[in-house]
């Protein structure tokens, strides 16, 4: 028998099993069944928006946040989740609560109802909520992030990155192979600063381009 003819079958069914696991995982499954799309237009519509979802599922720059008057939808990059409609949440059924993290930053969770929740950065969750102020579920508006803020942001995750990156460079070739000859550690630190200093330098200048006039 042939086992190579029947690969893109076992893929396929492969990639659909394993997305509808996270997708049920997620509580996405559950989300759009509470909550089936509406034909609203958007006021605001965030793509490639990354979130953690349910039993910590985590989506990369998967997700597409839409602010309407009466609602959230949310939609999902179709191929990672085959069967993942786009859902829509009253702005009746959706509450916030945020929290502070030296490592990983402010965060926002949306929660819809008592089905799900969606936890998303807070400058992320700051556009939405700036798009719709007066529906917007949180009593005190979130106030306007400055360069200065996305900077000491960005600035903390690229010294954790580097720090983490570094470590493994200088450790673990040296556990794994004691007697060879390594690169001064100064190219294990410097190299890690070096591309993930450029990463979020495009990341800091996307950003800024965002934020609102004055």
């Amino acid at each position: 028998m042939d086992l190579n003819r029947y690969f893109p079958v076992f893929f396929i069914g492969l990639w659909l099993f394993v997305t509808t696991v996270l997708a049920v995982l997620s509580g996405w499954i559950s989300l759009m069944m509470r909550y089936p799309d509406r034909p609203e237009r958007a006021i605001l519509k965030l793509r490639w928006q990354s979130g953690t979802m349910g039993m910590g599922v985590g989506m990369r720059s998967l997700l597409t946040l839409s602010v309407c008057p009466s609602g959230l939808r949310v939609g999902m990059f179709r191929l990672f989740g085959v069967f993942c409609r786009d859902f829509f949440v009253p702005w009746e059924e959706v509450s916030i609560s945020r929290r502070e993290s030296w490592l990983l930053g402010s965060r926002a969770k949306i929660i819809f109802g008592s089905t799900g929740s969606l936890t998303l950065t807070s400058n992320v969750a700051d556009r939405l909520a700036r798009a719709t102020p007066e529906r917007w579920p949180e009593i005190n508006p979130p106030p306007v992030e400055t360069k200065k803020d996305v900077f000491r942001r960005l600035g903390k995750l690229w010294l954790l990155g580097t720090t983490i990156a570094s470590a493994f460079f200088i450790a673990v070739p040296r556990l794994a192979a004691p007697e060879a000859t390594f690169p001064p550690i100064s190219v294990a630190i410097l190299f890690p600063a070096i591309v993930l200093g450029i990463s979020y330098l495009l990341q800091y200048w996307f950003e800024v381009r965002r934020l609102p006039k004055d």
